[in-house]
Order: C-alpha cells, then sequence, then structure tokens
C-alpha cells in the first residue's frame, strides 16, 4: 500500500527529529513510535498528561507501554520537578490588574503509518 502525502510528511518529521540521536537511540524511538496509539490514549486523560510531566516512566510503565532499555534509563534521570518549573505564574500589570498565564499542551495522533 502507498504512503500518502502526510504519512510521508509526518514519517520525515518523525525522521528529522531522531536523527541527531545515536543509531542505538534512533532504534528505541521507532519502536517506542510502534506504540503510539496507546501512548496518545493515555496522555488524553488532562490528569495523566500532567502526571507525565513529573514521572512519564511511571506513568508509562502503569499504562503498560513497554519501554526499551535506553530509553528507560533516560527516563529515569528525568527531573521530577519540570511540573513545578511549568507551574502557573501570576503576574502583576502596573494598573494594578493580574494576568495568569494558561499554558495548555494537547497531545494529538499524527498521521498512521502504514
Amino acid at each position: 500500500m502507498a504512503k500518502t502525502k502526510s504519512q510521508k510528511i509526518g514519517q520525515s518529521h518523525f525522521e528529522q527529529s531522531i536523527a541527531q540521536l545515536s543509531p542505538s537511540l534512533q532504534r528505541e524511538m521507532r519502536e517506542l513510535r510502534k506504540q503510539e496509539a496507546k501512548i496518545l490514549e493515555l496522555l488524553s486523560d488532562p490528569h495523566k498528561a500532567e502526571q507525565y510531566l513529573s514521572h512519564p516512566l511511571q506513568l508509562l510503565q502503569a499504562g503498560g507501554i513497554q519501554v526499551p532499555t535506553l530509553l528507560k534509563r533516560r527516563l529515569q534521570q528525568f527531573d521530577p520537578n519540570l511540573a513545578q518549573h511549568l507551574s502557573r505564574q501570576t503576574y502583576a500589570l502596573p494598573n494594578g490588574q493580574t494576568v495568569t498565564a494558561r499554558i495548555r499542551v494537547r497531545f494529538t495522533q499524527g498521521p498512521k503509518e502504514g
């Protein structure tokens, strides 16, 4: 079956994004990508998506995602305080009004590879 244009674009974007990694890490990323649908389903829950920011390896393993060895080691070294750095901050404007930034991250399903 021939790939569609969007599938080719998605594939090339993924390949470009992992091109700077070592060959072994590239293999593991391709292996993990096979579970993309399962990961996206897991991250569609806002609570779990937020939990992913603090403990990505634990969340993936609890969701039944098979994490390859090198990626597992890298995720074990992940900074659990990342969610703290991404917390909402309130800014005071000169007129006394306050503004709170709201950042929303959405995990969406990319093009299917065949």
